[in-house]
């Protein structure tokens, strides 16, 4: 049996069962650990389901907000190698925009400079809010649970007076070099900051050329750079500037 059976077997499995363990797997299809281990990993890269100890488990869905303890859990070696590259671009005293994404939530978690960051995460300014060389400024208003972000019209009139060094930003979606997201209210926040950012950096897996959501904001082209976890296609290298 190919991966790729496999993979759409566990997901049918796990619509039934809610969780499944590595053992059971094993039992099942009659493979290694590690191949087990090679499975869970991709579905879980893929954002279609929670690794737990010793196995996984269905994501939440739409209506729960995930705890922010679960967001951490999340953390891949792709997105602390994103995040790594990321990191390299923050100097100390610089004003810079934290997107909504778990790759950039582990840049939070990493950052070591003296600097100035602009989030409308509520995970990001969790994480930042500890951190002693950060001036956080939180944005507010109403609450999207799903994606976990604040949105109103009088923060957004606030950013279009700030001039970010670099602006770090997330995707939804790739697919076709355009770079989507789900909700338009964070879409059309992330336009703005693009406007006036001086560096405009994307950071993403690189399954998500594979993916695309309903809210364009551009191109990857609109991009200084694109950091991310593998070597993309020639045509994506040829595009922008990538790290990798």
């Amino acid at each position: 049996m190919y991966q790729e059976q496999r993979l759409e077997e566990i997901l049918k499995m796990l619509r039934d069962a809610d969780v499944l363990t590595s053992e059971q797997m094993i039992e099942h299809f009659h493979v290694s650990r590690d191949t087990i281990r090679r499975d869970f990993a991709k579905l879980s890269q893929a954002g279609k389901v929670k690794r737990v100890h010793g196995g996984i488990m269905q994501l939440p869905t739409n209506n729960e907000i995930v705890s922010f303890n679960d967001r951490l859990d999340e953390f891949s070696d792709a997105k602390k190698h994103i995040a790594e590259l990321a990191q390299e671009f923050i100097q100390t005293q610089g004003t810079y925009f934290f997107d909504v994404s778990t790759t950039v939530l582990k840049l939070a978690q990493i950052v070591d400079t003296k600097a100035t960051i602009y989030t409308h995460s509520l995970d990001n300014a969790i994480m930042l809010s500890g951190n002693s060389k950060i001036d956080l400024h939180a944005l507010g208003g109403q609450f999207f649970p799903k994606n976990r972000f604040f949105y109103s019209l009088n923060e957004v009139e606030i950013l279009k007076h700030i001039n970010f060094d670099v602006a770090f930003i997330g995707a939804a979606g790739l697919k076709n070099g355009k770079v989507s997201f789900e909700d338009q209210e964070d879409a059309y926040l992330k336009q703005l900051i693009l406007e006036n950012a001086k560096t405009k950096v994307l950071l993403a897996e690189n399954f998500k050329f594979a993916k695309e959501s309903t809210y364009s904001i551009g191109n990857i082209t609109d991009f200084d750079y694109l950091l991310t976890d593998i070597k993309p296609t020639e045509q994506i290298l040829s595009a922008t500037n990538v790290k990798y």
